[in-house]
Order: structure tokens, then C-alpha cells, then sequence
């Protein structure tokens, strides 16, 4: 339908909401807040006051009632107040204009738009609404400029906006107001955070209401409106059918998202949903506290609190007329709230938090602020976290009204505080500041009503008991936990009654087997008794070693004497120690047992009695044997259950999980220095591949992050998926840098290439999600074409920079084009600024010899943990994580090189590139030694053992560890 024409009005409108605009374009009037009228009059007057600063300050070169024309500006006047666009589609007056330097159509100069504004800070709002004058000014001088102006404050200054990104947005901002104009787009209802002081408030709620329209939840962005919509959710009743009670995960702390199903189905219901199990804090004394100030200003002008215990109640509140008084209400704040040193202070939102750590930077005693930091309770965080009211927001307000709540003045609001505060600042009446107190201790009387709420719902009780909390009594609290129970059963295998879980016990299989059936069969008996026992000891020993010593390890003389006549009792016979190992040949493994004794000394020069130290670390296991684990675990993703199978069937050895353990720590520790070396050729090389993953342990969550080349892995725990720990790491790291579009790896100054298989699923996906928007077709066709020739360069000359340079003239005209059109479709515009955006990471690969265009090396790396993941990491702790990585990487290093990892662990060789070229290993060894200070956990735990049962007077041989003595 035709409309009128669009005005700075209709401009201002459509940058806070599209369905204010149209309404505007409409001839819509509504009834304007009193915010709005303050606002408005403070507006003209200092434009009015900004206006007569520059005719004072520029003299003859600045004048005003010019039209927008090329004829008028190309005058050169510095400064053209007033200057107005008039034509058919459009009617804006500019604040003003300044020439600039720079080439137009108008000549060796050109004009950049001006905007006077009351407010102290430059916002969002302020960079768009000068990004579409400047969009508006471009269409005459035939030049965009690049920034704009802002005269604000008081006194007058002048600040420079770069336009940057918002350009493109005040672009898009006129061409849809002129498709509005003509009656070619019409903008949906959608409420947002201007709607507290919009004009059309009541009327555009209503309709929402009536609507059922999901924009009434606050919090609910657009993204998130879209999703619902490709899913047919269009209403809030729909939205609420979606909610399903989640299954106890295994994490560690539960979620904080909020669950706007959830949040629908309490509207639905007119009920308080509780999630979880909320535990607030309880104390004698309660604070209850509310602040009100201009965020604008960083100025707190006044401070309500109430203070409860049991029945008494205090009222307390400190005013400030000005800036410099703040410091004065906040002293008396700290001074009533130490008065009650055990009380606890609730405040609704961080808001008061913000407020007292500011005034902390300015205390000239921290302490007492700290105190009162720490005591400081954010019941918003609670509500979110946990409750679910049958209101739009969680505004103190809308939650203290379903409660039950009244304040004294029905329009009060933070907004409405704000206009009855710079009503009071102009004519210092007394009324302005009475309504505020009363609005101040009206939210703190709320606040201690949403308390006492929440600490009555988070008890155990019954949930479908009522709760007179409205004129009706209405609102019921249901708990989460007790909603659908019937949707997720509990296991067969869990039984409430104790009998019926005994009997169940007893009807397992393995059970049976060992416990029932082994009692009317002897031979069965026999073989359980006999698999259960230890064989290790009965084995038949292939060889017998003897340890000596050449000199006396406490004075270091040489003048010692074996003890001719050992005494168990005097604890001069060590114990006799057994190596297993595998003897590991062409065509087989065979098994070895290695009996190790030891002669005992006596020191002819001090007369300390000792066993040999190379003794003492003797270890259990062989090289050779502990290699073959690891082997199977990290090469085959073989369990370690299985191993022990596979090495009691074969070689007839009985081993332990925490023996395994013990292999997989031991070897990590002796590979370290070469994990530490790919690691450092990976961070200095020419070519970094990058890429991450989630992993669930017993401790918690973390992420691992796979760093690859062609050649080499490196796999590294990190307790979060922050990226800060990459800058430090890749500091001068001056190689390409490949990975996806997380945006950790955007801070890195090197070259990056993004993975272009991630891009193309996602366009893939994109195009499947919106089959008949043309646009976003369009520019999808445009990428496939492009990427597609420079791939085919690829599979016939490989990546080679001299063959590849050929495109850099098409990806420079694809990106051109892109910029330059004009396009309507919200996702073919979101696509266009992801591009734009990542122009200068997608196409890198053609400036380089050897980048690949997508990031498989790291990929493939990940897909290889994914294995032990998804199996065994929810069993593994972060230290058991730790040690599994670095074999986990020279496995895959291994591969990469096409090196058999098997024969390099055999090798003993530290050196992948060295055992790969055929440098000479170590050789083959009989007796294998702990590195020095290590002690097996099972040694450690019979130590400790025999320690605590033995008498503080008994003796026996101390054999002291040197670190000094060098693994062998």
C-alpha cells in the first residue's frame, strides 16, 4: 500500500524496530512515555545549544537551510547546519554536514554526516543512525564516507565514528525503507528492549498477546525465532510442547542455558517451574538492596535497603543530588551494612555488584568492601538457573507482580525512574524525588517477597500444593523432576525394594557361575580357585641375574665387604625381585622370566649396611613387554580388560589394571622429550594444521586440540576451549595457520586458511534450509564456480603457488561483486557478511607452495582420539588423559611417516626421523630399571602399609634413591 514519505522520525524508528517504522510510515501516532517527552526536550535543547556553539565557533563557514543538493554543496562551506533530502521517497533533516577532505562529485572535498545527541556515550544506535545518514549523503556526492560525527556531552565535544561494518548496515538500512515505502515489505511484530519506551508499547503488546507472539520472551533473539520457525513453531503454546525433561547427565555442573520450552510451558500452565535442586542462602539477618542511577553517567543517585530479622524491619535510604555525593551514600551504605556483619545482602541482578566494585576502586579501606562483596547474593542468578515463572521476563517487577506485589505508582519502571530523575534535576520539585524513594523501597520490599518465594520452593515438599501468591491464588510450583515421569523409566535392573535388588543380584550370570553352580561341581571349583590365584611366582625362571655393588653409597669408599652370613631378621636378605619380559623375534613372541637377586654389603669405612641402588629400581615389567601394552592400547584401541586376557591366555601372566596404568604413565614419561620436540618443529615450522574437540573424563570436561603438519601430531589437554594459550604458544609462529571458523584462532597475527570443506557443508546446508531464495542461490552458485576451477588446478599441478596465482584475479572479482550487490534476503545477507569477513583467511592457499585448502590433517588426527573418546576417556582422569596424548602422538606422528610404530617403541630410539633413517638402538637389556625417584602406586601403597603396622624402634636396611644414578 502507498505510504508517506520517510522522515528522521521514521529513520530514528526503524534503527530500534522495523514495525515501529512502518507504523510511522503509516501516519501511526501513539501515546508517547513520559521518558520519551524528557528525552525528547532534552534533545532539542541541546541541539539547540550544540547548533549555536559552532556558529559561534566557525563564524561564515557554517550556515544552514541548504538542500542536499550537488548544486548547493559544492559551495565548500565547512559546516551546513539543518541541511535537509527531499524528493519523493524521502524527507531527512541532517544535524549537519562537515566537509572533510577527499574526492567526490563535488570536487577535491566531500561531506561526512554530523549527529548531535544528549547522551554522554557513543552507543550502537548513535554509529547506525550516522552509517544511514552517510548512506543518504552518499547518493548525492557519489562517495561514502567513511565516518561520521558526534557533538555530545556537556560541554560540547566532538567525537569520530569510523563506520567500519556498520556501513553495510546503514546501506540496508535505507534500501528497506524504501521497499517500505513503496509497499513491497512488510515487517513482522517483533518486541524488543526499545519497547519500554516505544510510543505503540500497549498497542504493539496487545497484539503480541493476542498473537501468542514468541517475542514476548525476553531473551529470545532472532536467530533462535528463525530456528523455531523452519521447525513450524511459530506461537508460545507451540513452543511450549517442544520442552522434554532432560535424563541426569554426567557432568560435573549443571547447565545455565535457559530453556525457553520450558519457559513457555510455565506460561501455559500459569506455574513455577523448578529445575534442579536450588540451595539459597540462609542467614538470621537479611539485606535487602536496590540501587537506582544513570548508566548513562555511571552516576548512583539513590540506594534503598531494607534489613529484616524475624519480624523487625528497617527502612533505610541515601539520595544524592549530585555526582559528588555518590561518594557520601556509598559510605553510608558500608556503614549500615557493617553494622550487620552476619546479615546476608540480596540484590536482583548485577547491577548493585557493578556499583559497589566501582565505588571499591575509590575506598581508601578495601576490607570492608570486600566483606560486603562477599556477602552479596544475585537472586536473578538463581531464578535463572533454576525457576521458571509463568511471566514474559524475569524482571523484578513482572516476577513481584504474579507474586503478589504492588508498588504505590502503577507506571513505575527503570525507565520511568530515569524521567522523574531529570524531571527532578530541572525544577528540583519535591514530588520527583518522593515518587522515586517510594519506587526504590517498593522494588526492595519486592525483592524480599521473591526471596522468601524462592527459598519456600526450593524445599522438598509437595509441588502441587498451591501458593496464594495472586488475587486467586493461582500459582502452583511443580518441579521439573516430577514432571512427565512416566517419559524416562527407571533401569529394569533398579529396584526401590532391597529384597526384590538382593534377589536380582543373585540371578547374574557371573554370579551364578562362581557363586551357585561351582558348589555341586568340584572340578569347576578347582578351576575358579585356580584362575583366581597368582601364578607369577610359580613360573619357571629362564634366567637368574645377580646385582652387585663397587662402593658404599652413603661415604662413596670403595672398601666394602659382601655380609657372609645374611639374616632375614636382621633384614640382611633382600627380597628375591622377578623380571617378566618378551623376547620379541621375527615369527614370535616369547615369554621371559628374569629371577634378580642381590648381594648385601657392609661399608668397612662407616659400617652402613646396604643392597645394591641399581637393585632397588629393578623393574617388574621389560621394556619390551610394556611397549607391547601400549602397542595394542594406543595402535589397535585394544581395552585394557582384553589385554589382560591376552596376556594370561598366551603367556600365562597375570597382570592388573593399575599395572597397565603404570606402563602407559611410565612410557610417557620416557617420551616426553620427543613430544616436546614435535611440538616445537609443529610451533616453528612452515605449515600448522588445527583443530579441537570436547572430551568427558571422570574429573570434569576438557578439550583436546589436535597440532599437525604432514608429518607430525601433537595432541594437547586444555581445561576449557578458551584459545588464549595458542597466542602465547604460536607468538612467533610465522607459518599458515589452517582451521575452522572458531573464533579463538582469529586472534592469531600469522597467516591463517580456513578449512573450505567446513564452508561448503555449510553452504550445502544453507541452500537446503532455504531452497527458493535466489539471492543466497546465487552467490552459493558464484563460490562453487570459483572454488571449483581453483580445485581443479590443484589435481593437476598440486598446490604450487606459480599455478595457483593465476585465480588471485577471479577471487578478487568475486569479492567485488559480492560487496556490491544489493540483496534482500536476511540469509543471503548473512552469508555475504561471513565471507566479506573472512576474505583475507579463505583463499591464502594460492599464495603459498604446499597449503592445503582444507585442514584434514588435524581432522584425521581428532578422528583418531574420537576412538578413545567415546570408549574409555569417561573412565580416565586428566593425568591418565595426559600420558595417553603423547603416545597417542608419536603414534600418529608414526604414521604419518609411515614409520612402524611397534619396531620404534622397541627401538628405545627417542628419535622418529633417527630410528627411520636406520640409527643405530641401544641394545637389548635383561634387566630394565625404574627412572630414578619412581616408585610403582602398588610398591607405594605396601610401603606405606608395612610402615604403619611396623613399631617405631624396628630396624631393617635403608636404601636411599640417588638421583644421580642414570636410568639404564
Amino acid at each position: 500500500m502507498a505510504t508517506g514519505q520517510v522522515t528522521r522520525l521514521v529513520l530514528e524508528g526503524y534503527l530500534h524496530c522495523k514495525y515501529l517504522a512502518q507504523l510511522r510510515l503509516a501516519g501511526r501516532e501513539g501515546v508517547r512515555s513520559e521518558y520519551e517527552d524528557i528525552v525528547m526536550k532534552l534533545r532539542r535543547e541541546r541541539h539547540l545549544a550544540i547548533a549555536e556553539a559552532l556558529r559561534e565557533r566557525h563564524g561564515e563557514g557554517c550556515i544552514g537551510g541548504l538542500n542536499v543538493s550537488r548544486t548547493d554543496l559544492r559551495q565548500g562551506t565547512s559546516f551546513v547546519l539543518g541541511a535537509e533530502i527531499r524528493d519523493d521517497t524521502f524527507h531527512i533533516q541532517f544535524d549537519a554536514l562537515k566537509r572533510v577532505e577527499g574526492h567526490s562529485d563535488l570536487g577535491p572535498f566531500h561531506y561526512v554526516p554530523v549527529l548531535f545527541s544528549e547522551a554522554r556515550n557513543v552507543h550502537r544506535w548513535h554509529r547506525l543512525m550516522l552509517a544511514s545518514l552517510g548512506a543518504l549523503i552518499a547518493r548525492v556526492q557519489k562517495r561514502a564516507p567513511s565516518r561520521g560525527v558526534i557533538y555530545q556531552g556537556d560541554p560540547c565535544y566532538a567525537t569520530s565514528v569510523p563506520f567500519g561494518s556498520s556501513a553495510r548496515s546503514g546501506e540496508d538500512a535505507v534500501r528497506d525503507l524504501v521497499r517500505m515505502q513503496r509497499g513491497d515489505a512488510a515487517p513482522p511484530l517483533r518486541l524488543n528492549d526499545h519497547c519500554a519506551v516505544c510510543e505503540f508499547q500497549a498497542e504493539c503488546r496487545a497484539k503480541a498477546i493476542k498473537d501468542d507472539n514468541l517475542t514476548l520472551l525476553r531473551g529470545l533473539g532472532e536467530k533462535e525465532q528463525r530456528r523455531y520457525a523452519h521447525r513450524g513453531i511459530f506461537t508460545l503454546t507451540q513452543l511450549s510442547h517442544t520442552f522434554r525433561p532432560r535424563r541426569p547427565g554426567k557432568r560435573t555442573q549443571p547447565m545455565r542455558r535457559r530453556q525457553y520450552g520450558l519457559q513457555a510451558l510455565a506460561i501455559r500452565d500459569r506455574t513455577v517451574y523448578v529445575l534442579g535442586k536450588p540451595e539459597l542462602p540462609a542467614s538470621p539477618t537479611e539485606i535487602f538492596l536496590d540501587v537506582e542511577g544513570k548508566p548513562d553517567e555511571q552516576f548512583v543517585y539513590l540506594i534503598g535497603a531494607i534489613v529484616r530479622r524475624g519480624e523487625n524491619e528497617e527502612r533505610h535510604s541515601f539520595w544524592a543530588d549530585c555526582k559528588t555525593e555518590e561518594r557520601r551514600i556509598f559510605d553510608q551504605l558500608v556503614a549500615l551494612l557493617a553494622a550487620h556483619p552476619e546479615a546476608l545482602i540480596f540484590a536482583y541482578g548485577a547491577y548493585e555488584h557493578a556499583f559497589i566494585k566501582r565505588m571499591r576502586a575509590g575506598a581508601p579501606r578495601k576490607k570492608p568492601v570486600d566483606r560486603i562483596l562477599d556477602r552479596l547474593v544475585n537472586a536473578l542468578a538463581f531464578v535463572y538457573a533454576h525457576f521458571y515463572f509463568p511471566t514474559y521476563t524475569n524482571g523484578l517487577k513482572e516476577i513481584g507482580t504474579a507474586l503478589g506485589c504492588r508498588w504505590h505508582d502503577e507506571r513505575a519502571s527503570g525507565m520511568q525512574s530515569v524521567a522523574w530523575r531529570l524531571h527532578w534535576e530541572r525544577d528540583r520539585d519535591a514530588e520527583w524525588k518522593e515518587k522515586l524513594l517510594q519506587y526504590n523501597l517498593d522494588d526492595c520490599g519486592a525483592l524480599a517477597a521473591v526471596i522468601a518465594f524462592l527459598r519456600y520452593a526450593s524445599r522438598p515438599q509437595d509441588r502441587t500444593q498451591d501458593i496464594a501468591a495472586g488475587p486467586a491464588g493461582e500459582l502452583k510450583i511443580t518441579s521439573v523432576a516430577e514432571l512427565d515421569k512416566a517419559r524416562y523409566t527407571l533401569p529394569w535392573t533398579t529396584f526401590d525394594n532391597p529384597d526384590l535388588a538382593f534377589v536380582n543380584k543373585c540371578a547374574h550370570f557371573d554370579y551364578q557361575r562362581q557363586r551357585v553352580h561351582v558348589r555341586g561341581d568340584a572340578k569347576l571349583r578347582r578351576r575358579y580357585r585356580d584362575k583366581d590365584a597368582s601364578k607369577n611366582r610359580k613360573l619357571r625362571r629362564s634366567k637368574l641375574v645377580r646385582i652387585t655393588a663397587s662402593r658404599c653409597p652413603k661415604c662413596g669408599a670403595c672398601e666394602i665387604d659382601p655380609i657372609a652370613k645374611p639374616d632375614r631378621h636382621l633384614g640382611t636378605i633382600p627380597r628375591q625381585k622377578r623380571t617378566f619380559d618378551l623376547r620379541v623375534t621375527q615369527s614370535s613372541l616369547k615369554r621371559r622370566v628374569v629371577d634378580c637377586r642381590a648381594t648385601m654389603y657392609w661399608c668397612r669405612k662407616c659400617g652402613h649396611q646396604f643392597a645394591p641402588l641399581r637393585y632397588e629400581r629393578v623393574a617388574s615389567h621389560s621394556h619390551a613387554l610394556m611397549c607391547w601394552v601400549i602397542y595394542l592400547s594406543v595402535a589397535h584401541r585394544v581395552s585394557f580388560g582384553a589385554i589382560l586376557e591376552i596376556f594370561r591366555d598366551f603367556f600365562g601372566v597375570k597382570l592388573s589394571p593399575a599395572e597397565l596404568l603404570m606402563f602407559r604413565s611410565l612410557l610417557a614419561r620416557y617420551y616426553r622429550p620427543t613430544y616436546r620436540a614435535i611440538l616445537k618443529r609443529l610451533t616453528s615450522g612452515p605449515l600448522l594444521h588445527a583443530d579441537e574437540t570436547e572430551v568427558t573424563l571422570r574429573t570434569g570436561t576438557g578439550y583436546v586440540w589436535a597440532l599437525a603438519s604432514i608429518t607430525e601430531v601433537v595432541y594437547l589437554y586444555r581445561p576449557n576451549r578458551e584459545g588464549a594459550f595458542l597466542k602465547e604458544m604460536l607468538g612467533g609462529f610465522t607459518g599458515v595457520l589452517v582451521s575452522d571458523f572458531y573464533a579463538a584462532y582469529d586472534a592469531l597475527a600469522c597467516p591463517q586458511q580456513k578449512c573450505l570443506i567446513h564452508l561448503i557443508r555449510d553452504l550445502n546446508q544453507e541452500v537446503l534450509t532455504h531452497p527458493f531464495d535466489t539471492e543466497l542461490q546465487s552467490i552459493v552458485s558464484g563460490f562453487a564456480t570459483l572454488l571449483r576451477s581453483i580445485v581443479a588446478t590443484v589435481d593437476e599441478h598440486g598446490l604450487r603457488r606459480r599455478h595457483l596465482r593465476r585465480h588471485a584475479n577471479p577471487v578478487a572479482e568475486f569479492f567485488r561483486v559480492l560487496a556490491d550487490q544489493n540483496l534482500l534476503s536476511e540469509p543471503a545477507q548473512a552469508l555475504r557478511t561471513r565471507l566479506l569477513k573472512n576474505r583475507e583467511r579463505l583463499f591464502t592457499f594460492i599464495e603459498y607452495d604446499g597449503v592445503p585448502w582444507n585442514n584434514n590433517a588435524a581432522e584425521n588426527a581428532i578422528r583418531r582420539f574420537a576412538y578413545f573418546r567415546d570408549d574409555t576417556a569417561p573412565l580416565t582422569r586428566e593425568k591418565g588423559l595426559r600420558d595417553y596424548l603423547v603416545l597417542l602422538s608419536l603414534f600418529q606422528t608414526c604414521r604419518y611417516k609411515a614409520v612402524n610404530f611397534w619396531q620404534f617403541l622397541l627401538s628405545r630410539q627417542k628419535d622418529i626421523d633417527a630410528f627411520a633413517s636406520g640409527a643405530s638402538s641401544p641394545g637389548r637389556r635383561d634387566l630394565d630399571l625404574y627412572p630414578p625417584g619412581f616408585e610403582p602406586p602398588h610398591w607405594k601403597r605396601i610401603r606405606e602399609r608395612n610402615v604403619a603396622l611396623s613399631p617405631p624402634e624396628a630396624g631393617g636396611i635403608s636404601v636411599t634413591v640417588h638421583s644421580t644414578d642414570a636410568p639404564e
